[in-house]
């Protein structure tokens, strides 16, 4: 099975999700098709190089919130 490609649209729908939940302080796409985002108001800027990286750290952002059964209270 080859992965599809990641879009910009794809991307900017993560973007705006991670936005509204709060996990990204700020985000700006380039006209390259990069992004710049922010975490918190005091945390060092990201690059993410194109659409795949946004989708790459959205996932590491459900990782992080995923509670696995066995570990819930």
């Amino acid at each position: 099975m080859h992965p599809r490609r990641t879009t910009s649209t794809e991307a900017r729908a993560w973007i705006d999700v991670l936005l509204r939940y709060g996990l990204l302080h700020g985000a700006a796409e380039g006209p390259d098709g990069r992004w710049l985002i922010r975490t918190r108001a005091n945390a060092p800027i990201r690059l993410l190089h194109g659409p795949y990286e946004v989708l790459e750290l959205a996932a590491e952002f459900q990782q992080q919130l995923r509670i696995v059964p066995d570990e819930a209270p």
